[in-house]
């Protein structure tokens, strides 16, 4: 339904919002793949206008704030600008998001792109550059996070060659705490090259839940689990992976030719006639009637034709005061910790009052079982 795209404009925020067509992008890095519909520019944009922190014939703008974006930003932190970003920027653009709801991309780089990356990119709209590292605070700001919603930060390669393998993440590590720190509001999704390390990301000291889950963690790892993080808060939220963690889908493709076409149709890299599309929906307080991932699923299906094929956990944020209706829309397990022993009961290998009976995003609802109350912050 294109109904929502063809109004006519009444200000100038509606002409801003009209100017984008639908096409497929004349430039691909990828040779063999379908390509996908997309909101593009009419005309290419000069590659001097992609550069963020530098102003040019066509306009002043030296930073993100001059820009006066209506939505927030997405933060992409690189060393360099490799094709793997092209697979990034397809989705956050195709033809099925709302031209009002496009958030603006920046690539944070450590080296200058090459041309034709730029080449490549010039025609997507609000995709912008700059040189910079997501460890200079002034390369942070001025790139925009106090107006981003997410910020991604991509694995360097330099750090992957490390004399100390497990010590290949300690500087992302640092600074994706002290931006954790600095920048509450702000969800931080971080690529790690040992998925051991996850334990040190978004940590939270003081926190009986956290408490509770690492020594669960910890008697895993003993047991010789290789998943022992899974229900670790930011990996549960889809905050931190490691790319070690796709070898599998290597694997799997040798006998099941399928694979690498379903990944691209779900992460909505290529389409295919009669298919779906990749969207997120927030599960609020308002669902919590739901209560479980079963109804949740039957409701979906039943109501919007949509299917469920993963869930996150939130986690809670710190909001102004004059902001307390976001508190009420993210939440996040806190067990009143009475004794930490507690988790050692026989309830299933991961604890049924942290893992199950909860509704669909993680969040028990208070029922008739007496026990729950001990879940509710």
């Amino acid at each position: 339904d294109q109904s929502e795209d063809e109004v006519t404009p009444s200000d100038d925020e509606g002409l801003s919002v009209v100017e984008y067509v639908k096409g497929y992008p004349p430039n691909s890095p990828y040779i063999g793949s379908s390509p996908t519909l997309c909101h593009l520019l009419p005309v290419k944009a000069p590659f001097c206008c992609l550069r963020l922190d530098k102003g040019c014939k066509h306009n002043s703008y030296e930073d993100a704030k001059a820009y006066g974006f209506k939505n927030k930003l997405i933060i992409v932190s690189a060393e360099t600008a490799g094709n793997g970003l092209y697979n990034f920027i397809v989705p956050l653009r195709a033809y099925y998001r709302s031209r009002k709801e496009l958030n603006p991309i920046v690539l944070l780089l450590d080296n200058k792109p090459d041309h034709h990356f730029l080449e490549a990119i010039c025609c997507f709209p609000m995709v912008y550059y700059m040189e910079g590292s997501v460890d200079n605070l002034d390369s942070l700001l001025q790139c925009g996070i106090i107006y981003a919603d997410n910020l991604v930060v991509v694995d360097k390669e330099s750090t992957m060659s490390a004399e100390e393998d497990y010590m290949a993440d300690a500087k992302t590590i640092v600074n994706v705490q002290t931006m954790f720190r600095l920048f509450p509001s702000l969800s931080i999704t971080t690529e790690l090259t040992h998925p051991s390390n996850m334990r040190f990301m978004q940590f939270r000291a003081k926190d009986s839940y956290s408490l509770a889950l690492s020594k669960l963690e910890k008697r895993e790892r003993e047991n010789g689990s290789n998943l022992a993080f899974m229900f670790r808060l930011p990996f549960a939220a889809g905050r931190v992976f490691s790319i070690s963690m796709l070898d599998t889908l290597l694997y799997q493709s040798f006998v099941k030719d399928y694979m690498i076409t379903i990944t691209r149709l779900l992460l909505g890299l290529d389409t295919t006639p009669g298919s779906g599309y990749l969207c997120a929906m927030k599960i609020t307080e308002g669902d919590l009637w739901i209560r479980t991932y079963g109804r949740l699923f039957q409701k979906l299906c039943s109501s919007s034709a949509e299917i469920p094929i993963g869930i996150y956990r939130t986690e809670s944020h710190v909001f102004s005061t004059s902001e307390p209706h976001d508190l009420r829309a993210q939440s996040q397990i806190s067990v009143n910790m009475e004794d930490c022993e507690d988790t050692r009961e026989a309830r299933g290998p991961w604890g049924s009052r942290a893992g199950t009976g909860g509704s669909s995003h993680g969040r028990h609802t208070g029922g008739s079982d007496p026990a729950e109350h001990r879940l509710l912050r």
